[in-house]
């Protein structure tokens, strides 16, 4: 199958923009094509409506849920998923919910960080060299 890479710039028009710039974006995303993007794209997406549009954690989580089930291929669909509604239920930073998640199915559970919000994962052990 021949995909089309989606950037997160596209998202942004669509979530948090409008105009003529957003309307295509919208238009590009509800045609059916073979898209595909990246989790580092989902990450560049929450981080974006957060910091740069100040959006509440539920307006991103819906929004992001939005791209996840969609038709969208993503690697490790599955894995942003449970990212998602581990992140939408409990106060973490996404990215490091993501690691977490990653690590965890890697079977990974000694982190070394300074991170006391890494506490919030009850799969790992935080040390500080």
């Amino acid at each position: 199958m021949d995909y089309r890479f989606i950037d997160s710039n596209i998202f942004i028009e669509v979530y948090a923009r409008s105009g003529d710039k957003a309307e295509k974006a919208k238009s590009l995303l509800t045609k059916n094509q073979s898209l595909f993007t990246t989790n580092l794209v989902i990450s560049e997406v929450e981080w974006v409506l957060r910091a740069a549009y100040k959006l509440d954690r539920r307006k991103i989580s819906r929004y992001l849920k939005k791209i996840l089930v969609s038709d969208i291929k993503i690697d490790d669909k599955k894995l942003l998923i449970n990212v998602l509604n581990y992140y939408e239920m409990n106060n973490v930073d996404w990215t490091d919910c993501l690691n977490m998640f990653l690590l965890k199915g890697k079977d990974i559970s000694i982190v070394y960080s300074y991170d006391n919000g890494l506490n919030k994962f009850n799969w790992i052990k935080r040390l500080e060299p």
